[in-house]
C-alpha cells in the first residue's frame, strides 16, 4: 500500500474514527469491520484474506507489517516538514527518556500488572496441558451421540466447549496488554498533571477493553466449569484470578466502565 492508497482509505465517509482504538481486534466476531480504517489497510493488504500473508512466520507477513511501519513514518516526516520539524535529527531529551523508562516500569510492576500476567502464564499452561482432557470429552460426546440420548443434545455441549475455550484463548493475553496500556496512559496524564475537565482519558478507554475481556473469560470460564466438573478447583481458582482483577481494575479506574467507545458504545450503526 502507498500513501495515496492509505489517504484514500482514510477519506471514506464511512470509517468510524479511533474504533480500532478501543477494540478487542477480533475481528472475525465484529459487526464494525466494514466501518474501521485498520480493518480496511489490513484487508487492502491482503493480511486478512491471503492465506500465506495471514501466516506470522511467513516472510510476506513480516515484509507487509515492515512497509506499513515505512509507510507511516514517511507520512509522518513529511507532516513535521510543514513545521519545519527534522524527526530525523530531533535532540535526545535526558528527562523524557527518564519517564518512558519510569511510565514503562510503574505499567509493568503494578501490583496488578503482575497479576494479569499471573493469570496469562496460569491459562496459557492449562491450554497446553488439556489436549488429553478435552480428547476424553470428546470421546464421551460421540459416545452419547452413539448411543443417541433423546435427552440431550451433544453437539450443544461441542459448540459451548469450543466457544468458551475460544473466547479464553483470545483474551488470556489481551487483559494483560491493555491493562499495562491503561497503567501507562494513567501514569503519562499525572506525570503531566493533564486536568482532563470531563474528557475521556485512554487509560479509561484502555481498562475498560480489558474488563470486557474479564467479564468475556468469566463467563466461559463459568461454561467450562459445567462441562469439566473435574477441573473444579483449577477453573474456580480462574474465576478467582478474574475477580480480583476485576475489582482491581474497577477501584483504580473507576470512569473505565462508562468510558464510550467509538461506535461500539456510541449507537454508531
Amino acid at each position: 500500500m502507498d500513501k495515496h492508497r492509505l489517504k484514500e482509505l482514510a477519506s471514506n465517509p464511512n470509517h468510524i474514527v479511533g474504533i480500532s482504538r478501543y477494540c478487542d481486534r477480533w475481528c472475525e466476531r465484529c459487526p464494525f469491520t466494514s466501518r474501521c480504517l485498520l480493518y480496511a489497510m489490513e484487508k487492502d493488504d491482503l493480511l486478512t484474506n491471503d492465506t500465506e500473508a495471514k501466516d506470522m512466520q511467513n516472510e510476506k507477513f513480516w515484509k507487509s507489517i515492515s512497509d506499513n511501519f515505512k509507510l507511516a513514518r514517511e507520512m509522518l516526516k513529511e507532516d513535521a516538514k510543514k513545521f519545519d520539524i527534522d524527526i530525523d535529527n530531533l535532540p535526545d531529551d535526558p528527562e523524557l527518556n527518564k519517564m518512558m523508562e519510569e511510565r514503562h516500569e510503574f505499567a509493568h510492576n503494578h501490583p496488578l500488572s503482575k497479576k494479569a500476567n499471573h493469570y496469562l502464564m496460569t491459562v496459557h499452561k492449562w491450554l497446553k496441558e488439556s489436549k488429553d482432557l478435552f480428547e476424553m470429552k470428546a470421546d464421551e460426546i460421540q459416545h452419547k451421540m452413539l448411543i443417541d440420548l433423546k435427552s440431550e443434545d451433544p453437539r450443544k455441549d461441542v459448540a459451548l466447549i469450543e466457544d468458551s475455550v475460544d473466547i479464553i484463548s483470545w483474551y488470556f493475553m489481551q487483559i494483560n496488554v491493555k491493562l499495562v496500556r491503561a497503567f501507562s496512559s494513567k501514569y503519562m496524564d499525572e506525570a503531566e498533571g493533564w486536568d482532563d475537565e470531563g474528557e475521556p482519558k485512554d487509560s479509561d478507554g484502555s481498562a475498560k477493553v480489558s474488563l470486557i475481556g474479564i467479564d468475556r473469560s468469566i463467563a466461559a470460564w463459568s461454561i467450562l466449569l459445567n462441562q469439566f466438573p473435574e477441573q473444579e478447583n483449577t477453573i474456580l481458582d480462574m474465576l478467582v484470578q478474574l475477580e480480583v482483577l476485576r475489582k482491581g481494575i474497577e477501584k483504580e479506574f473507576p470512569d473505565a466502565r462508562s468510558f464510550v467507545r467509538p461506535g461500539f458504545d456510541d449507537g454508531s450503526r
